[in-house]
């Protein structure tokens, strides 16, 4: 699904990282109202295996590598955060921390 020839904005970024969320950590709890600001890790959303299953996806579907510092909860600890972060990083080439 990803698309290298055009710039992903923070809320193609958002929705797709959502969709993942939902289908991959939520599915038998279908009625969960997460919010973008929601935090994904404190509110047992998504636990440390899947911190490594999100990582994988955001960097296949946005084709940009995370390094190991810039795997932590202010970068990718909600969805609006991963927004923020990707856009930074993988459209600008500018390292967020």
């Amino acid at each position: 699904m990803r698309d290298e020839t055009r710039e992903f904005t923070p809320a193609v970024i958002a929705d797709r990282t959502r969709a993942y969320v939902r289908e991959n950590f939520l599915y038998m709890r279908p009625d969960w109202p997460l919010k973008d600001e929601d935090p994904l890790f404190g509110g047992g959303v998504i636990d440390s295996i899947g911190v490594i299953e999100l990582v994988g996806f955001l960097q296949r579907e946005f084709g940009c590598t995370l390094e190991e510092d810039e795997i932590t909860e202010r970068n990718l600890g909600s969805v609006a955060a991963i927004a923020r972060f990707l856009h930074a990083k993988c459209n600008g080439g500018v390292r967020a921390a």
